[in-house]
């Protein structure tokens, strides 16, 4: 018969331990690869709203009887946005654009929700730094111009603008 010794049974505290650590290490290690994942996605997204901005933008100008650019984003239709992927600044907004009517010119610069910031100046499409308030519209010669909240209103009921699909 068997003599049945008490250290043969169960787990030692420390091989638990080890086991837990192990485990945690590989969590975190996935949480992290998941976020870079979901950030990169957020801005790919965003920069495809941006290219097909720049393009629905320039077809206004285009069909527009003086060839200019919109002055504001509500003469533009069409434009859809992939919403879940905007972030908001420290002015509460995602989608900012500034037309200069002297030059012929706009900017459209958005946040996703990642915390990176893209922009479209006439067309061409590229990450920037961090830029809020007058600084946006100074990029196309625009000076003490504050752009508003053109797509998002972050009041008391936060909501996107009516001409975003």
């Amino acid at each position: 018969m068997w003599a049945k010794n008490k250290h043969d049974s169960g787990f030692t505290i420390v091989e638990l331990l080890i086991v837990i650590v192990v485990i945690a290490i590989l969590a975190a290690i996935t949480i992290v690869a998941y976020n870079g994942i979901q950030n990169r996605s957020h801005d790919t997204a965003v920069r495809s709203d941006i290219a097909a901005f720049a393009k629905k933008i320039e077809m206004a100008k285009i069909d527009s009887p003086s060839n200019t650019y919109p002055s504001s984003l509500t003469t533009v239709t069409g434009l859809s946005f992939s919403k879940g992927s905007y972030g908001q600044d420290n002015q509460s907004r995602n989608l900012r654009y500034c037309y200069n009517s002297a030059n012929d010119s706009y900017i459209f610069m958005v946040m996703s929700k990642s915390g990176n910031l893209f922009k479209s100046i006439n067309g061409v499409v590229e990450p920037t730094p961090y830029a809020h308030g007058y600084s946006i519209c100074n990029q196309i010669g625009l000076v003490n111009t504050n752009p508003g909240s053109d797509g998002f209103n972050a009041n008391a009921a936060p909501q996107w603008a009516t001409w975003t699909n």
